[in-house]
């Protein structure tokens, strides 16, 4: 839309040009020098000249300041972006500004200095706006640029992160190595210990022995000293059997602290695949941005070239434009020549005719000058406005050009930052070349370790299964042992119990002689008095008898009191009495002690049997503690040979890895040598050995323990149990 000022402007134009092309025959070059030359200087090249016509003036004006919003558009958003790129960390993408940059043409005018003064063909006006998309595209690229200089900033922190995790696991694998040397140390000093146990053992099996032959020597014979022998070997086995019970706890520790330190292992081997992992993506995404910065480096390049085109267009445009200027001037002066032939031509009437329109015509110019000049004055005075608005203008363009420099010194400062990162991304690629053949035989190498570790894994398991086993049958070895131990003392308790009974019964049977001997003298007193009585009744028999027949001859009778016939006939039964009584109490007595006698050596044959059978359990108890013996022994020379082998694994890895880190640290000190900043790129890897049983090894040693359980098992007829096992 164009204003009405400038419609009543383009009238008045109008008008004037019919009155000058009507009054060029009277005049002829008077009319030429009325107004004054003004012009302003707008910029370096362009100028608007104020003679022309107030019309053109506008639209050169209004041509300017479209112009000028264009580009003030612009030039805020390429700020804006530029100031967000260097203020937030993280650019933000696809935000579109709706603020007006501009709030008016004034505005526009003061800010920027650059614009079409000079009527211009739209030939020029594209290439001006092809310029212009070509600039924003280049802005657009170089923030693109910067994003991608951040991107490279960050995958540097990553990489020093990675760095830093890698000396973490280093640390760890040195804490590792320390922790293992100290369970070295305590199964060495486990080793030394069990030694002296089992040394105390057979200390106390040879006393054992020598204690066995002394009773078989003297089976009722016992002797303190022999008690105080076999107590001592008592406590002495207690004391070995709780220092066993010790040693097992201890081992019991050391397998947890070994099962932890695998753990450790574990995960910082976990966390070297992470960093791997991360180390991986992060060379993809340098990759990318190295591709990406060369196609911004390739549109830059394309730009350039496609700017200096339209920089020759342009002076093509401007050649053509006055080329076409000067093959129009002769052209006008033929057709102004014509015109006066053409007006020469016509006739006197058409002259007088034309002579009173002049007449009236002239009055209307008098007029038509007056208010022109009238309005010269006030095109004058904003004129004057005008020039001085663009004075301001010049000054608020030469600040921004002032800024476009600092802004083209900072897009220098840009490209000499992309040159110096296209040098470190190149040597960084050759590093990556150089580092990727060195992952190329380290994954190679992984593979290998994992197919082993695989293998060591699966044999450390079948290992664990029998060492498990071997663990419960040596628990059931030492329950054993302690059940056998108990019922020795039971036995031994019961035996001392026997022991007693029998000096009672001795001493009972020492009575019953004695009594036998005192009821057999009283037996034989009895029957000494029984004879004397006898004797006695013989001698009155036979006094009577002899009295009787001399009696009987002389016919005379021997008379008697009844007094003393009744006292010699009750002593008579008393001695009967007597003498029965003492011959039952003399036979109780005698079978009483014939059947005590029995009863005592039944009990001397039962506590003989109990006795063999004692001596039976503790030879098998003796025989069950010489197996868990070399059981242990067995176990203990492969858990040695596990431990050799770990740590011969342990030194291995730890020596690769020294090997590769040191490659590393000379490269990184190289790289540093020939850069000002140091960037370093590094390849991790930790290996982890794990050492295990072989089953060729422990194999043998297990069929012999199972074979003398079997063994055991046939020669007792009594089953064993291992801990995990329930009897069937």
């Amino acid at each position: 839309m164009v204003p009405m000022n400038v419609v009543e402007r383009k009238d008045r134009h109008a008008k004037s040009e019919r009155i000058k092309g009507a009054s060029s025959q009277g005049r002829g070059e008077k009319g030429k020098g009325v107004q004054p030359r003004v012009s302003v200087n707008f910029d370096d090249k362009k100028t608007i000249n104020l003679e022309e016509s107030p019309i053109r003036v506008g639209l050169k004006l209004q041509r300017i300041f479209t112009l000028y919003i264009k580009k003030a558009t612009m030039v805020a958003r390429i700020r804006k972006s530029v100031t967000e790129s260097h203020n937030s960390t993280k650019p933000v993408v696809g935000e579109v500004d709706t603020n007006p940059p501009i709030q008016s043409v004034k505005d526009a005018v003061y800010l920027f200095d650059e614009g079409a003064f000079s009527g211009e063909n739209p030939i020029i006006k594209k290439s001006k706006s092809k310029s212009y998309s070509v600039v924003e595209s280049v802005w657009a690229k170089e923030t693109k640029l910067h994003l991608a200089q951040k991107e490279l900033n960050r995958l540097k922190t990553q990489l020093k992160n990675a760095e830093a995790t890698k000396a973490e696991v280093l640390v760890e694998l040195e804490k590792a190595k320390t922790t293992v040397m100290d369970l070295k140390q305590k199964l060495k000093v486990l080793s030394e210990s069990r030694e002296l146990a089992i040394q105390a053992t057979e200390a106390a099996k040879s006393q054992v022995k020598q204690l066995k032959e002394e009773k078989s020597g003297n089976l009722n014979v016992i002797n303190g000293t022999s008690k105080e022998v076999l107590e001592a070997v008592g406590q002495r086995y207690k004391s070995i059997i709780i220092e066993l019970d010790d040693a097992k706890q201890e081992l019991r520790k050391i397998r947890q602290e070994c099962l932890e330190s695998v753990e450790a292992r574990v995960s910082a081997f976990k966390q070297a695949e992470e960093a791997r992992d991360a180390i991986e993506t992060n060379e993809e995404r340098a990759h990318e941005l190295f591709n990406e910065i060369l196609a911004v480096q390739e549109s830059i390049r394309q730009m350039k070239v496609e700017s200096v085109e339209v920089d020759q267009q342009k002076k093509e445009i401007l050649v053509e434009k006055n080329v076409l200027n000067q093959s129009y001037e002769p052209g006008l002066e033929e057709y102004e020549k014509n015109l006066l032939a053409l007006n020469m031509d016509f006739s006197s009437k058409l002259t007088k005719n034309l002579e009173v329109k002049l007449t009236d015509k002239i009055s209307e110019i008098s007029a038509l000058q007056k208010e022109i000049e009238n309005k010269k004055t006030s095109d004058f005075e904003s004129v004057k406005t005008l020039t001085l608005v663009l004075n301001g203008a010049k000054e608020s363009l030469q600040k921004l050009s002032e800024e476009e420099e600092s802004l083209r010194c900072l897009v220098e400062a840009l490209r000499l930052d992309l040159e110096y990162v296209k040098r470190e991304h190149s040597e960084l690629k050759e590093k990556e070349c150089k580092t990727g053949s060195i992952l190329r035989n380290l994954r190679d190498e992984l593979e290998k370790r994992q197919f082993e570790l695989d293998i060591y894994l699966a044999e450390e398991s079948e290992v664990r299964l029998s060492s498990e086993k071997m663990i419960s049958m040596l628990n059931q070895l030492s329950d054993e042992t302690d059940k056998a131990r108990r019922e020795a003392e039971d036995m031994k308790l019961y035996a001392l119990e026997l022991k007693v009974e029998a000096e009672l019964t001795k001493r009972s049977l020492e009575e019953a002689e004695k009594k036998l001997k005192v009821a057999l003298e009283e037996v034989e007193a009895a029957k000494a008095a029984e004879a004397s009585i006898l004797d006695q009744i013989k001698d009155l028999s036979e006094k009577a008898n002899a009295a009787r027949n001399s009696v009987s001859e002389s016919g005379a009778r021997i008379t008697i009191s009844r007094e003393e016939f009744d006292s010699l006939h009750r002593m008579v039964e008393e001695f009967d009495k007597l003498a029965s009584s003492k011959e039952a109490s003399a036979t109780a007595l005698i079978e009483a002690a014939k059947a005590s006698e029995i009863e005592a050596l039944k009990k001397l044959e039962e506590t003989q049997k109990e006795i063999e059978n004692i001596k039976k359990m503790t030879h098998e108890v003796l025989r069950k503690t010489e197996m868990a013996e070399a059981a242990k022994n067995a176990v203990e020379t492969e858990l040695k040979r596990w431990r050799e082998r770990d740590h011969e694994k342990a030194a291995e890895t730890a020596a690769r890895i020294l090997a590769v880190t040191p490659i590393s640290s000379r490269r990184r000190s190289r790289f540093q040598k020939q850069n000002s900043t140091p960037r370093s790129m590094e390849v991790r890897k930790l290996e982890k050995g794990k050492g295990s049983f072989s089953k060729k090894t422990l194999l043998p040693s297990f069929s012999r323990i199972f074979s003398r359980k079997k063994s055991m098992k046939f020669e007792r007829g009594v089953p064993s149990y291992l801990p995990g096992e329930s009897p069937l």
